[in-house]
């Protein structure tokens, strides 16, 4: 409940009955003084008409004694299963002597503005689920509503590079737009921020302020940096420190989540990234695809495109890219896989399973299956490998599903790191009704639990990787991308 928690009902509940219960006492003894008076005024009153006014007068006396017993065991059954409910959970009881003691002995002296931090059924029930694990939680209505719809108004410019926390504190470049004006400036994923100065920041911080960021940086004060029309950036990535000048903020470019190179006149690669897998070397036949992420729908249809392109620019073999990918939405990688896996048992067009979803028994609840178009691309009778799937420590979730995929197929070789090791989903499950402002504008939404429920397991070994990971053959390690794209190219011969 959004303003009143658990106990605070049953309060309202046990105090309403108290009320009942001692109206009816009261009305009981009323009846029972009335009836005595009756019993004197009709006293020596023929029984013909006086007895007969009696007995229905009476009657009325017996009605709402009746009535008053039935309140009176209403209540204590009521009560009697509310405490038994509470014996047989004593983890709902405790949760609920918490609240109680809370809300009538808590001195609060630091007042906030947010209007869910003193509702204290929502914190209690947040903290249930964010004690799963680190990815489940519970959704405001306005969380909620974001995440499934996105925002009502467009969030205005930006540099179209998001930032992670890694386990030893650092700044991490998590995600670049591909044609953002990070992307275009050469920032890649995993480069980690060592500095940032700033011109037209919208927090008040003046021209040419520079902060150091180190893992002792608040990330309040971080982010304050990052509203900046401009941010000049000096970055550590791998052995070698980088500095990337004039990184501006816009609100006019478009944004992709698929780069490609099939040639020089067949690509949408910036100077950077093409210079970064020395792209003009590639093999006529070779061509190279990169995905960031998963979130997004529109991501099949830019890999049904770059797909038609590999095909008409000639291309047979292909490295796909997913160093750095933390993941994203099961059905679009599902879709993706429809262009890389292919099993023999199978026509094309039929369903192929690309991951086994199970609960926490291990009972199978679901199943990610796509109509594999592998044969319109590649060769189904070949020998050798014609896919090879970079992957690195960065590539988690969804992208891990893919690779499980493609390498229990043997449809692809992996090369590059161990993988991050997410196997296990979330899912949104709506839990009960409500209005949420969102930019001022009142909608509808609900209070939501955004929780760990299944693992995803191969479709064909049937190996969950949580906690472990994908672990490339010791001859297909390579920490650099140099190192992959060779070993790649060694594959693919």
């Amino acid at each position: 409940m959004a303003d009143k928690n658990l106990n605070d009902f049953f309060d309202d509940e046990f105090n309403k009955q108290q009320e009942e219960r001692r109206q009816a006492e009261e009305r009981q003894k009323a009846s029972a003084a009335e009836e005595e008076k009756r019993r004197s005024m009709y006293y020596g009153i023929p029984e013909y008409s006086g007895q007969q006014q009696f007995v229905s007068r009476r009657s009325k006396g017996k009605t709402a004694l009746i009535v008053t017993l039935c309140a009176v065991a209403l209540v204590v059954v009521f009560f009697m299963g509310y405490f038994t409910f509470l014996l047989a959970n004593p983890d709902l009881k405790f949760i609920n002597d918490v609240l109680n003691l809370v809300n009538e002995q808590a001195y609060i002296w630091d007042e906030s503005d947010d209007k869910y931090e003193r509702d204290y059924a929502y914190q209690a029930a947040k903290a249930i689920l964010s004690s799963i694990d680190q990815y489940s939680t519970l959704l405001t209505p306005e969380e909620f509503y974001t995440l499934m719809y996105g925002e009502s108004t467009p969030v205005g410019a930006s540099n179209g590079v998001s930032y992670t926390v890694d386990a030893d504190g650092e700044y991490v470049v998590y995600e670049v737009g591909i044609g953002s004006p990070g992307y275009e400036a050469g920032l890649f994923t995993g480069d980690i921020v060592r500095k940032m100065t700033v011109y037209g920041n919208s927090e008040g911080i003046a021209d040419g302020t520079a902060l150091e960021v180190t893992p002792k940086t608040d990330l309040e004060t971080f982010k304050k940096y990052i509203h900046s029309q401009r941010i000049d950036f000096v970055l550590q990535r791998g052995d070698e420190t980088v500095s990337i000048n004039g990184v501006v903020a816009s609100s006019s470019y478009d944004s992709a989540t698929i780069e490609y190179y099939f040639g020089a006149s067949a690509t949408n690669m910036s100077a950077a990234y093409s210079q970064r897998i020395n792209a003009e070397s590639l093999p006529s036949d070779v061509g190279y695809i990169r995905l960031t992420t998963f979130m997004y729908d529109e991501s099949v249809a830019e890999m049904e495109s770059a797909m038609a392109l590999f095909k008409s620019s000639g291309k047979t073999k292909l490295i796909f890219d997913l160093c750095g990918n933390g993941g994203g939405k099961s059905d679009v990688a599902a879709k993706i896989a429809s262009y890389l896996v292919w099993d023999d048992g199978n026509a094309s067009g039929d369903g192929i399973v690309v991951s086994v979803n199970k609960d926490k028994n291990d009972k199978v609840v679901s199943r990610q299956t796509t109509d594999s178009v592998y044969d319109d691309y590649f060769d189904v009778n070949s020998s050798s490998p014609q896919i090879v799937v970079l992957a690195d420590s960065g590539s988690a979730s969804a992208s891990e599903m893919l690779l499980g995929a493609v390498t229990d197929y043997k449809t692809a070789v992996h090369v590059g790191t161990k993988t991050y090791g997410k196997g296990i989903a979330q899912g949104v499950i709506p839990l009960k009704a409500a209005q949420a402002n969102i930019n001022g504008e009142i909608v509808d939404s609900y209070w939501a639990a955004y929780m760990t429920y299944v693992k995803f397991f191969t479709p064909v070994n049937d190996v969950c990787h949580h906690g472990t990971g994908f672990e490339p053959k010791p001859e297909n390690v390579a920490e650099t991308y140099d190192g992959m794209i060779q070993r790649a190219l060694e594959i693919l011969g």
